[in-house]
């Protein structure tokens, strides 16, 4: 009986874009071998999928509000204007209609929306994908930033 309760809660649930979502992690963006050009080594099978990917948020949006509608995800914590930015498919412009809280840069978020393979200029960097956002979804664990980190020692 407890695990029809549970299969219920989750179909009345408002956020079932994750349940129907496929998870995805960065490697699976780039199927072909290391040294194919990233503009062409993208994962075409993956186009208008839906889709769930953890990483790190870069705003494009320009303002410091906490809230974003534009923004980069990248695989690493720390990608921002003075370091050279990822591969084309190793970025994912995603874009929502509605600005969406975002706490803490420092720390990955799940973002789950609909993937289009697209090579674009957003902000300082090329992407190769467009992620239409859905919602995103917190970290389960929080990551110890540089910073935190070398307090400890």
């Amino acid at each position: 009986m407890k695990n029809l309760i549970l299969v219920f809660s989750l179909l009345l649930s408002p956020a079932l874009a994750a349940e129907e979502a496929q998870p995805i992690l960065w490697h699976n963006l780039a199927p072909g071998a290391a040294d194919l050009p990233a503009k062409t080594n993208v994962n075409l099978a993956l186009d208008g999928k839906k889709v769930i990917i953890p990483g790190f948020v870069v705003p494009l949006d320009g303002k410091n509000s906490g809230y974003v509608k534009n923004f980069l995800l990248t695989p690493q914590q720390g990608a921002c204007f003075h370091k050279p930015p990822s591969a084309s498919n190793q970025l994912i412009h995603v874009s929502f209609d509605v600005p969406i809280a975002i706490s803490d840069l420092e720390q990955p978020i799940y973002v789950a929306g609909t993937l289009s393979v697209k090579y674009a200029q957003a902000g300082f960097a090329k992407t190769g994908y467009h992620l239409s956002g859905i919602e995103t979804i917190p970290y389960p664990v929080k990551i110890n930033t540089a910073e935190e980190h070398d307090h400890n020692h």
